[in-house]
């Protein structure tokens, strides 16, 4: 077994060794698809007629220099902060109602699903039990209002003090980073041609007119890193350890550090209805009869 687990272990880890350097090769062979293979001349405008006459041939030093490290210093500060919100993150501590809410009503359901594999008398009384006394309602009192879910004062602090050292503060560095180092840069040309309006969302830092739509530059290659590197992260990291995207951190501030609320008299209530409704058949009597009719 554990030959066994230590072989899909590492074959799992060759998988994504391999796809990370398939996306990384393409990155790089897309980059260099647009370098200019006779010198070292950055923006060299190509004149001609029809479509070629918009081209330019970009330096290699770009693709070297430019896109590269900033794919590289996305990928990698993806990787620590995940690796850093593992080792921060606090276990959740579950209130003993829940749980034992949760365990009875798990333990109707098992009741229902495998009560034909006992007798009559034992099914009554595992019934009986339930319905009159695990999920009976409680007493209410005239003056007492419903119950709101108990919440913590410091745990929306902890989630924001989280979503900032983590998320934002990091992004906001890397952003200046990039504008601050690499403004001006046309990194990559796209293989299709887009319309005017998403001219400001791929040319940020750029104020050309007559510059091509499909033209990307680096603080317009930061946000497609920063947007679309979760399949990557997926690949590498797994899939349970993607880090936080900007449309997750805004849902936890919506919604807050409390979930969903659950009514657990109401769930106990359908429950109890449900095992009321069921009904018991012994299978053991009719064994006999069964096998004999095989």
């Amino acid at each position: 077994k554990m030959a066994a687990q230590l072989t899909g272990g590492s074959s799992a880890a060759i998988r994504r060794a391999f796809l990370l350097v398939l996306s990384l090769s393409f990155f790089a062979l897309s980059a260099s698809a647009l370098s200019n293979e006779k010198g070292p001349e950055p923006f060299a405008t190509v004149h001609g007629s029809g479509e070629d006459s918009d081209n330019i041939k970009l330096d290699p030093s770009i693709r070297d220099w430019v896109l590269l490290p900033i794919l590289i210093v996305m990928f990698l500060q993806g990787v620590i902060r995940d690796n850093m919100a593992v080792l921060l993150k606090d276990p959740k501590k579950s209130e003993l109602k829940t749980v034992q809410s949760m365990a009875k009503i798990n333990r109707s359901k098992l009741l229902r699903a495998n009560g034909h594999n006992l007798p009559l008398e034992a099914y009554k009384m595992r019934k009986r039990y339930f319905t009159e006394k695990a999920f009976k309602a409680p007493e209410k009192s005239e003056n007492e209002g419903p119950q709101l879910p108990q919440q913590d004062p410091t745990a929306m602090m902890d989630m924001m003090k989280q979503n900032m050292g983590m998320g934002m503060l990091p992004n906001m560095l890397l952003m200046g980073w990039t504008s601050y180092f690499f403004s001006g840069f046309v990194l990559i040309r796209l293989p299709f041609s887009l319309t005017d309006k998403f001219k400001p969302m791929l040319q940020r830092g750029i104020q050309l007119r007559s510059l091509d739509v499909s033209y990307v530059s680096s603080l317009s290659w930061y946000f497609m890193l920063y947007m679309g590197l979760r399949g990557l992260f997926s690949v590498v990291l797994g899939a349970n350890r993607v880090p936080a995207g900007p449309t997750t951190m805004m849902k936890q501030q919506v919604q807050g550090p409390v979930g969903p609320v659950q009514d657990f008299n109401k769930m106990n209530e359908a429950e109890k209805t449900e095992l009321e409704i069921h009904h018991h058949e012994w299978v053991t009597p009719s064994a006999e009869d069964r096998i004999r009719s095989m």
